[in-house]
């Protein structure tokens, strides 16, 4: 699995054309019932390994971005004056807005805004 993960992954589309020009296609039609339950469970098969590989190829390329943004606003913060403590609490702040669950949203939403709010004054009043 680790083969697919680092190449370019054809769509469907594009794996058809190449099972045509590679002449699969007519080979399979000539197939009996029983060999083309096998070729399809095979296909199969194989499109769920593709699949698994977008996946975790989409979900690391989201967490590095996420990573970076994060170290980013951590810099900026600290640069701003803001205490070891208050950047944890940042962080979840961060992580509450851009990592959003359907069920939660809108509470997480209220929160991070009035953490967000509650951070500020503080180093206003430090200033």
């Amino acid at each position: 699995m680790s083969e697919t993960a680092n190449q370019t992954i054809p769509n469907r589309r594009q794996r058809r054309a190449a099972m045509k020009h590679q002449g699969i296609l007519k080979m399979k039609s000539k197939l009996s019932l029983k060999d083309w339950l096998e070729v399809c469970k095979k296909t199969r098969e194989k499109g769920n390994e593709i699949h698994t590989a977008n996946l975790e190829n989409a979900d690391q390329a989201l967490s590095a971005k996420l990573e970076e943004l994060e170290s980013i606003k951590m810099s900026q913060w600290k640069e701003e004056g803001y205490t070891d403590k208050e950047i944890e609490q940042l962080r979840e702040v961060f992580a509450m807005t851009m990592v959003k669950d359907k069920s939660t949203w809108h509470t997480d939403k209220k929160v991070a805004r009035k953490t967000l709010k509650e951070l500020r004054l503080k180093l206003q009043e430090r200033s």
